[in-house]
């Protein structure tokens, strides 16, 4: 069991967007000599998922080496250590409870506080392995599918399927593309119609099919080297890539039934304390909350579970609360390419020009890895 010296442990579970973020603020708000803080994560290093699409496609840039993070200098000035593993389950009581989580090798960590920040499950070339050498591997393997298809449909028309789209593009001129949405517009609602109309625009100026209002539920190709799409339409295939959106990572939270929703997300108060556990913090994807899931928010999701973690453990009422973030989003479509979309003031749209100096030349790398105390 780890008990660190006799001191509480403040205990993370996942080191992504958010939970990096929590880690990174916690070792500045408390003091070391008092509290221990530990961050469960099941990779030795910070996994930059939006330079993942680029990465599976092509190795121009050799982004694995920069979209893998070391977590050296996560914690200020050193102050908290790290757990390689994934957690199995959650044991404590309902109320102002401490507890443990007990790792898949059987081990326990004690806590005084528990933050849930596990994250997405993926699927295709994004259901990203634990360790470096098979990581390498499935990069290596996804790259070659890319090159040697002629034939690709992306089955989801979101922000995942379009990033792919224009990679693929990118590459090659020749290829078949293909993107098949169940819905009348690509994205989704939560951005207006004229944003998706001209995301749908921009993406077929480069030769993408899109197909609408269809879905593919069988994902196997037919020998004949097709897919069937659920209004009976037979495109032909020879790779196909799921982008369908992640579910949440939380098979592990065996806690009262009525903490997860029906989709598994963990349901949480506007302090982001999951409900009847005032010990117990949850935020990034995997929190029941009406927006979008985008690591640009989890900031701000860190900033309140920290203010309130302070005050718990001060034994006062926790008083920061999460009231959302306006949504924004940018895609890029290739390396010089994107859209945006803010939905602050008029809510305006980018295309090429912003988009590529936002999102599609950087993906974002500087910023993410300042946040996580490294120059560059």
């Amino acid at each position: 069991m780890f008990n660190m010296a006799g001191k509480p442990n403040i205990v993370i579970v996942g080191g992504g967007g958010c939970g990096a973020q929590v880690a990174r603020q916690l070792s500045t708000a408390l003091k070391p000599e008092q509290y221990s803080i530990l961050l469960i994560t099941a990779r030795p290093y910070y996994t930059h998922l939006p330079a993942w699409i680029r990465m599976s496609v092509t190795e121009e840039g050799h982004l694995e080496d920069k979209a893998h993070i070391t977590y050296n200098y996560t914690f200020v000035n050193g102050n908290g250590q790290f757990i390689i593993g994934k957690v199995a389950s959650i044991t404590t009581e309902e109320g102002d409870k401490t507890g443990f989580v007990t790792l898949e090798t059987g081990e326990t960590v004690e806590y005084s506080i528990l933050v849930l920040t596990p994250g997405s499950v993926w699927e295709g070339p994004l259901n990203i392995p634990d360790n470096k050498k098979e990581t390498t591997e499935h990069i290596r393997a996804w790259r070659q599918k890319f090159q040697d298809a002629n034939d690709i449909v992306l089955v989801g028309g979101g922000a995942v399927a379009l990033e792919f789209a224009g990679e693929i593009r990118d590459i090659s001129s020749t290829k078949r593309v293909t993107i098949v949405h169940g819905q009348e517009l690509l994205l989704n609602d939560a951005y207006p119609q004229y944003f998706r109309k001209g995301v749908a625009k921009d993406i077929r100026k480069r030769d993408v099919e899109v197909i609408l209002n269809d879905w593919v539920d069988n994902l196997e190709i037919s020998n004949a080297s097709t897919i069937e799409t659920r209004n009976g339409r037979k495109l032909i295939a020879d790779l196909v890539i799921p982008c369908r959106g992640p579910t949440p990572n939380t098979s592990f939270v065996t806690l009262v039934p009525e903490t997860l929703s029906e989709t598994r997300y963990i349901r949480v108060s506007s302090t982001l304390q999951v409900m009847k556990y005032p010990r117990i913090f949850a935020g990034g994807d995997a929190i029941e909350w009406d927006e979008q899931k985008q690591v640009d928010k989890y900031q701000k999701h860190a900033s309140v579970i920290v203010t309130n973690i302070v005050s718990v453990l001060r034994k006062k009422q926790p008083s920061a609360l999460y009231h959302g973030s306006f949504e924004m989003i940018s895609i890029s479509n290739g390396k010089n390419g994107g859209s945006s979309y803010w939905s602050i003031f008029w809510g305006p749209t980018f295309g090429d020009f912003i988009s590529s100096s936002r999102k599609s030349k950087d993906l974002s790398l500087t910023w993410t890895r300042r946040s996580l105390g490294l120059s560059y």
